[in-house]
């Protein structure tokens, strides 16, 4: 069916507004889960037992060397061998989490390492334990410094749904596609979608500037 391409907006913005509105809360959660985990993982692997820092250094670099699509399919796919059915949901989350833990854990142990010694002699001197001198003096100060390439992590992660519409997560490419599928119109639906991206992307990285300047004043 061909549709004119001036009705198209009118038609499917409502659906690529749905498609960034589940886009955005698959990204925060996922962010956010990623950012705990990452967190985590960094610090068993600066300081846990060497068992723990031999698991999680091979946990990163098998994530980092795996193709994300093939990740993703082996989440979705993989386990219906054992009978595991994940929903579109359900994968889009687990996939997202494990794939961002693997680089949040570079990110924050890079910015825990960048802490001056001194802080940690500073801790020890009033008395704090290790594990309190790491939850409420280092971790804080670490992820001030790691702003910025937390910011792009958060943008990395937000292009990273666009994966999502190949496990039938109704996201903004999902939406596009389905339009694709019915209007006959492939170049104004994904130029849609791209603005949307483009919008929620420019966002991000204008929020995680404003947390940097703060961040800065506060130093």
């Amino acid at each position: 069916m061909h549709i004119p391409i001036l009705n198209i907006p009118l038609l499917y913005s409502g659906a690529i507004a749905q498609g960034a509105i589940k886009d955005l809360m698959v990204t925060i959660i996922s962010t956010i889960l990623s950012f705990i985990l990452g967190t985590l993982g960094a610090t068993a692997r600066l300081y846990g037992p060497k068992l723990v820092k031999t698991v999680v250094y091979w946990y990163v670099e098998i994530i980092r060397g795996l193709p994300a699509i093939l990740q993703l399919f082996i989440i979705y796919y993989g386990f219906t061998q054992w009978g595991i059915d994940f929903s579109p949901l359900t994968a889009a989350l687990i996939w997202l989490v494990a794939y961002g833990t693997g680089y949040g854990v570079e990110i924050f142990r890079s910015g825990i390492i960048d802490v001056p010694q001194g802080q940690w002699e500073a801790a020890s001197a009033l008395g704090l334990s290790r594990t309190m001198t790491m939850f409420r003096i280092i971790v804080p100060q670490a992820y001030v410094a790691m702003l910025p390439p937390l910011t792009s992590f958060v943008v990395l992660q937000l292009k990273n749904t666009t994966l999502l519409y190949l496990v039938a997560y109704s996201d903004i490419m999902y939406q596009a596609r389905l339009g694709t599928d019915a209007t006959e119109q492939p170049g104004i639906l994904y130029l849609m979608a791209a603005l949307a991206y483009l919008i929620m992307s420019l966002a991000i990285g204008r929020l995680g500037y404003r947390l940097e300047r703060r961040a800065a004043a506060y130093r």
